[in-house]
């Protein structure tokens, strides 16, 4: 069997899925997702404000309009505010290792309430940053990124598994370029070249294999974290440990930026939080936003940490004693 094949067979017992199709990336899976559900052209999609571009971006490349929401103060998308009327589908992003309320989520998207057709909306469901939690069962499209980055690994790599097999299907043609069953060069339709080498394929079966082990050490280094960490700073509890994510109130984007080269200066590898989607070029629609959201305000308070198996207490350490002496030079 080749690698590829494998791999998807062992993503569907791994989460619990069915109809799993593998590709090139995080970004080409939910592409295919969202084309393979065949929406009409320009439909609504409901996106978190507050996540990575390549969900927005995935949208876009499927000629569908994202529609932005903001977020919670643990990052996830404010469900509580509701979805667009005229909406055909949902993306619930799990950010951080913290897994969306879906039943709730699910609740609203399969209501009938939406849409002026009164339609069900699809729900995409972006597991990247928290692999090890189980798709929703009602979830139409679960989509993974194995980024050399991610818990379950390999130098790039996606997947998606669809509730309904005729989206797989349709689905494994997009990803080849559109080719058939018989490969007779009759492309349709219109398709990318997503395939997933039997390369990575065999790294990303690798890292899976050893992800009982590998969480259970990214668990040790996250409470490692919160025991040097200012409670003042903790963030909400993760779900899945794939970074150590903290809130500095009231930095502003400046401090922010000193924080982040500072500790890189010192080799840690502190990251920023995502920049809103509204507040992305592309998706301002030429119109300054005056008033700030939450978005706004978590994007330039929340930094993150990497969690790597076999960090020290030292190492988890020393982070906050870097961080702490940037922002008592910043306040002189």
């Amino acid at each position: 069997m080749e690698a590829y094949l494998e791999l998807e067979k062992q993503i569907g017992s791994w989460a619990g899925v069915d109809n799993v199709v593998a590709c090139s990336s995080g970004t080409a899976a939910l592409h295919l997702a969202l084309e393979a559900m065949l929406l009409p052209p320009g439909s609504q999609v409901i996106v978190p404000d507050l996540t990575m571009i390549a969900c927005a971006r995935a949208v876009t490349l499927a000629g569908l309009t994202p529609v932005f929401v903001d977020c919670r103060n643990d990052l996830l998308m404010d469900v509580s505010l509701g979805f667009s009327i005229g909406a055909h589908a949902v993306m619930v992003v799990h950010v951080y290792g913290r897994q969306c309320d879906m039943e709730q989520v699910i609740g609203l998207a399969k209501s009938n309430i939406y849409g002026n057709d009164q339609h069900e909306l699809f729900v995409v469901e972006d597991l990247a940053e928290a692999h090890g939690v189980i798709p929703h069962p009602d979830t139409d499209a679960a989509c993974w990124s194995f980024y050399k980055n991610k818990i379950v690994g390999g130098e790039e790599g996606g997947a998606v598994a669809f509730k309904n097999p005729e989206h797989a299907r349709l689905a494994r043609r997009l990803r080849s370029l559109g080719f058939n069953d018989e490969h007779d060069f009759n492309h349709y339709p219109r398709g990318h070249n997503y395939r997933m080498s039997n390369a990575h394929a065999k790294l990303i079966i690798g890292s899976l294999n050893y992800y009982p082990v590998a969480i259970q050490k990214r668990r040790e280094v996250e409470r490692l974290y919160e025991e040097a960490c200012p409670v003042a700073w903790r963030q909400p509890e993760r779900d899945v440990p794939w970074v150590y994510d903290l809130r500095i109130r009231g930095m502003s984007s400046e401090i922010q930026d000193r924080v982040v080269r500072g500790s890189n200066k010192e080799g840690i590898t502190a990251r920023h939080c995502f920049k809103p989607m509204t507040r992305q070029l592309e998706y301002r629609e030429g119109i300054p936003r005056l008033v700030e959201n939450n978005a706004d305000r978590l994007s330039r308070e929340v930094i993150y940490l990497p969690i790597r198996p076999g960090m020290k207490r030292i190492d988890c350490a020393q982070p906050f004693e870097i961080i702490q002496s940037v922002l008592g030079k910043c306040s002189r």
